[in-house]
């Protein structure tokens, strides 16, 4: 037998001493000469996937096999070795030799479902997650593959699950808030308070629960029992931590639901004006962005086209983005991916790598399979993250034929809803403060007007006003923009709904909440003092 731990640690120098290559070649020589076992094999495999050598894993793996083909452990390497250089059709074939041999191998379970997400291919990652669920499984393993289903937007029967562990736990906060969270994602509001409710009984600390438990109805009552809790919580909680913080956004929301906006403005004040100590959000560094997207030129377009229009639905937050996404989605061929977040993180990798054509194409490769995946073919994919305005430059170059619609919505009204809200992503920093919202709002005019008068992309604006007072004339616009005829709509979108207008978007469109702000602003007067008359 070989001293694995006397080879590692020479293996370990020769890198230092000779570089990683060198450092193979002796290491593989010293096995062959040793006639090594099949866990000798495992074990340099696994050593040597730890020190950063994949390359050389997948060689001396397949050397390995050649010797020991029964070797479960050493294949199981091969695949995450594989899956590490990009080879992932290789790589998914090897881990599902390894599942053939043995089902419940976790560590094959989890690289497979990893990849498959990785390519996109939500379904059939959520459904390997499931299947390698133990029949008995631990709370930290239900807990860990809710997360996963969670990432793999397979919301129904991740709430299954919870539910599920929930009758086994029935005291487990955690368990409790994601099962209220994802009820809530599905549209089944009641259900969802009946757990969000026990979560934050059960953990206070529970930050987004406040926010969620305040955000999945109308309040008519302060003597409602959710209305004192939120209420209690906002007054006991300290708001230097989150859940303060939350509970007193959640507190503002259910004043206002009641007519108390004098109260809901002074919640908000002292709201945000902590959440803007933590953000420091800079309006001279976005407009310094705003001026280098404008500075240069659109990469080089991906040349191939696509199977299907890949759609961007853009805007400042809180201007109708989720609205239009819910209404367009009600066409058979239209699919809606929610908010991705992949844009801005692709345009990064891109800039970062010198715009290399083969950066370029792996970016944008990545990108589509984000929005295909593995459903059923749809001609529309949408992306509806409203901060996607940002990169159009990018998006025009990765998404071959992408359509742009962009929501706009009275400044003020915009302003204040932006304002009422507590963001989960460092993105909206600029919430907080009426005249950072301005500042993000001028910047956000000023690349949409460079956008229209240099990218080739056909784009549409969409007028929140128009649209919910006449919402069949701006839907049919639309449904013609994308070049869609006549179908039989659906009555509504089935697709989850994760971000903050998880309720509004539910309910039947109405323009109640056209110039709202005006009922405001004797409360909240730098809406007329800071935010300028601005009307689409």
């Amino acid at each position: 037998m070989i001293d694995h731990d006397g080879l590692l640690a020479r293996y370990r120098e020769d890198v230092q001493r000779r570089g990683a290559r060198a450092a193979y070649d002796a290491l593989l020589q010293a096995v062959l000469d040793g006639h090594a076992s099949g866990a000798d094999w495992e074990a340099i495999a696994l050593g040597m996937l730890k020190q950063g050598m994949p390359g050389a894993v997948v060689a001396l793996a397949e050397e390995g096999l050649a010797r020991h083909p029964n070797l479960v452990g050493l294949r199981y390497h091969l695949g995450n070795a594989l899956r590490m250089i990009g080879e992932r059709q290789a790589a998914e074939r090897e881990l599902r030799a390894v599942l053939a041999v043995q089902p419940a191998h976790a560590g094959a379970l989890a690289s497979l479902a990893n990849l498959l997400r990785g390519e996109g291919r939500l379904q059939a990652a959520a459904q390997v997650a499931l299947e390698g669920m133990p029949v008995l499984p631990d709370l930290a393993r239900i807990r860990e593959t809710l997360v996963f289903l969670r990432e793999c937007e397979a919301v129904r029967p991740a709430l299954e699950l919870a539910q599920a562990a929930l009758r086994d736990a029935p005291e487990d906060a955690e368990l409790h808030g994601v099962a209220g969270e994802l009820a809530a994602e599905l549209g089944r509001f009641e259900q969802a308070r009946v757990h969000l409710r026990r979560a934050v009984a059960l953990q206070p600390e529970f930050a987004s629960g406040w926010l969620r438990l305040a955000g999945v109805h109308a309040f008519r009552s302060g003597d409602e029992p959710d209305a004192k809790a939120i209420e209690l919580a906002a007054r006991s909680l300290p708001i230097e931590g989150d859940a303060g913080l939350a509970a007193r956004f959640a507190w503002a929301k259910v004043l206002a639901d009641l007519g108390d906006l004098a109260g809901a403005a002074q919640q908000l004040r002292k709201s945000n004006a902590a959440m803007r100590l933590r953000m420091q959000w800079s309006a001279s560094g976005f407009d310094a962005f705003i001026n280098r997207q404008i500075g240069i030129p659109p990469p080089t377009p991906v040349a191939k086209r696509l199977e299907f229009t890949p759609v961007l639905i853009v805007g400042l937050p809180r201007t109708g983005t989720t609205l239009v996404a819910s209404l367009l989605e009600r066409h058979p061929q239209v699919r809606s991916r929610g908010e991705l977040n992949w844009l801005s993180e692709l345009a990064l990798h891109v800039e970062t790598g010198a715009r290399a054509p083969a950066k370029l194409t792996e970016a944008a490769a990545f990108y589509v399979a984000q929005l295909r995946r593995d459903d059923a073919p749809a001609r529309v994919i949408i992306d509806k993250n409203p901060l996607n305005f940002r990169h159009l430059g990018m998006a025009s170059a990765l998404l071959p034929g992408v359509r742009v619609i962009h929501c706009r919505r009275d400044a003020r009204d915009t302003a204040l809803s932006i304002f009422r809200q507590m963001f989960a992503h460092r993105d909206n920093g600029y919430a907080y403060a009426f005249e950072d919202i301005a500042a993000f709002s001028r910047g956000e005019a000023r690349l949409m007007e460079h956008w229209r008068g240099t990218l080739s992309v056909p784009m549409i604006d969409v007028d929140y006003e128009r649209l919910v007072r006449d919402t069949d004339g701006v839907l049919a616009e639309l449904l013609q923009f994308l070049g869609l005829g006549s179908a039989s709509l659906s009555a509504k979108s089935a697709t989850p709904i994760r971000t903050a207008s998880v309720w509004q978007a539910r309910q039947p469109v109405h323009a109640r909440a056209v110039d709202a702000w005006k009922a405001w602003a004797p409360h909240l007067p730098e809406l007329a003092n800071v935010i300028p008359e601005q009307r689409p």
